[in-house]
């Protein structure tokens, strides 16, 4: 089994740094345009894998949490966002 950890955080911390960037840093729209690319494709998850998801973000959620606070929160809301299309 591929260890999926890695991949996730990185994604999700790209994600908080575009949430996070002021606009002389990153254009807001750019910024947008990005996160929606990505949700687009993440809705191709089927529902069938999206308990196993859920459990994996929550779990990478409590690893991070104090280290980095930000990224648990966006993983917590991403898992809690499954399901919603």
């Amino acid at each position: 089994m591929v260890n999926l950890d890695p991949i996730i955080l990185a994604m999700v911390s790209c994600v908080e740094m575009l949430d996070a960037a002021e606009s002389d840093e990153v254009d807001p729209s750019f910024a947008v345009k990005v996160q929606q690319v990505m949700g687009e494709h993440l809705r191709e998850i089927p529902q069938s894998d999206e308990p196993e998801l859920c459990a994996m973000l929550l779990r990478i959620a409590e690893n991070v949490s104090k280290g980095e606070p930000a990224i648990a929160e966006h993983l917590r809301r991403w898992a809690g966002n499954l399901g919603e299309s």
